[in-house]
């Protein structure tokens, strides 16, 4: 009997399956093969083009990915093409092969970060739902934005697999699901182990099979049960860390597929068996050491920043007052900081201490929403790191530094108030962000 059909009232219960997972044939470069996140160094062309020198012709998913820095390519469409294509030649020359029904225990290390701990799973996609007032088993934590899916979406379309850049949450603060897995690792099978190129650290993955992947559902159907004893029936218990446009992508396909498949005459049952009803994701403890939260700050671009500046004095849902940067930088990073925001206009330094439940993110998204109007030539972007959002008062922006939600308060936040502002947290530096490594059939 196999893993799905001997656990399957666990699973289904979790929502998630054990997926065929589909993983480079030996003798494969690992370090060429795995490349970084698409959403990753969207504006950083020498990053892509030390990439592609790096792979050079070998096998790699380079081939099986669109970098989102070429979305407004004009030779997009050409590019998913070749895409398809690859995914073809890899599955026809047997590039990669089938690890049979399993989790994938997966282990990264940075030097920034340290190590995080992951379980590669399936995702069932009819257990996920992301609009804001969604109760289903996995939630977005940030709003979805649903322009950006149509592009992902021309990819997935006529692909016959999918490789996951998904991070999905769980609050599990005293470590037992996941973790343990480190101390029994050397009874596993290894599926890889690899030094990833471009400052991207050390992965290492194990195959969960058999018992031990049993023990893992064991754990996880014990932490819902904690979960539902505090939330009741429609708990969030598996939150949005990274890839969220990827799973709502995931999500869209699906639906159509069921579209597809009824008015093709096949029943329910044939129709809930299909392959894209899943989507394979990697799943990470919260409250791991190894996963940093990290704030996104917000750089508005104008012609006049002073008229920018005057508004940021004139918000009328905060008391703004001046500051000193060192004391700033300080604040945000405190509890007392959750509630604030700064703003710097290239001279003066300001805080921001905002009434009301909304987050800051929220508040400086609304103040932008409100000047654009006066000043529709400007434009908002979403920049990672202090130095690096701080530079841009010299390229003409006015720049807003946000706190990161505790960790604590996310899943309680998002389960009270529907997702957070978009751009709203990041898990680590770029470089630290998922490399693609496990693929997975999609097709029948």
């Amino acid at each position: 009997m196999s893993l799905n059909d001997l656990h399957a009232k666990s699973l289904d219960r979790l929502g998630i399956r054990a997926p065929e997972v589909l993983l480079p044939k030996s003798g494969t470069d690992l370090s060429k093969w795995a490349v970084v996140a698409c959403d990753q160094y969207t504006s950083d062309q020498p990053y892509w083009d030390a990439v592609e020198a790096k792979v050079g012709v070998a096998p790699s998913t380079l081939r099986l990915t669109l970098p989102e820095i070429y979305l407004e390519s004009s030779d997009v469409e050409a590019r998913i093409g070749k895409i398809h294509a690859a995914m073809a030649d890899y599955l026809s020359h047997g590039v990669l092969e089938n690890q049979g029904e399993g989790f994938v225990y997966v282990r990264r290390t940075t030097e920034h970060s340290g190590t995080r701990d992951g379980l590669v799973v399936a995702c069932d996609l009819e257990h996920y739902d992301f609009a804001r007032d969604s109760k289903s088993l996995f939630r977005a934590t940030e709003g979805t934005i649903v322009e950006r899916i149509p592009p992902r979406l021309a990819v997935r379309r006529a692909a016959p697999l999918e490789l996951p850049h998904i991070m999905i949450l769980i609050d599990d603060p005293k470590r037992e699901v996941i973790e343990p897995l480190a101390a029994s690792s050397a009874t596993l099978p290894v599926a890889y182990d690899v030094e990833l190129m471009q400052n991207g650290g050390h992965l290492q993955g194990w195959k969960v099979q058999g018992d031990a992947a049993g023990q893992i559902l064991s754990k996880l159907e014990a932490l819902l049960d904690s979960v539902e004893a505090v939330q009741g029936k429609t708990p969030l218990f598996w939150a949005m860390g990274d890839g969220n446009h990827s799973l709502a992508t995931a999500k869209a396909r699906w639906e159509e597929t069921k579209k597809e498949l009824e008015a093709a005459g096949e029943s329910k049952d044939a129709i809930l068996a299909h392959p894209a009803r899943f989507a394979l994701a990697e799943i990470v403890n919260i409250h791991s050491p190894g996963l940093l939260f990290e704030p996104i700050h917000r750089a508005v671009f104008t012609e006049d920043v002073p008229e920018l500046t005057e508004t940021v004095l004139s918000e009328a849902v905060a008391d703004v007052k001046q500051i000193r940067e060192e004391e700033l930088a300080k604040l945000l990073v405190s509890l007392e900081g959750q509630d604030k925001a700064g703003y710097f206009d290239g001279r003066n330094w300001y805080v921001l201490a905002y009434k009301g439940k909304k987050l800051p993110t929220a508040r400086v998204d609304e103040l932008f929403g409100r000047f654009v109007k006066e000043r529709p030539g400007s434009r908002i972007d979403f920049i990672h790191g202090w130095e690096d959002t701080k530079k841009l008062t010299a390229q003409g922006a006015g720049v807003f530094f946000t706190p990161v939600i505790a960790r604590d308060r996310l899943f309680q936040w998002v389960q009270e108030n529907g997702p957070l502002p978009k751009k709203s947290f990041s898990m680590g530096h770029a470089e630290e962000k998922r490399y693609y490594m496990e693929a997975r059939r999609i097709v029948r």
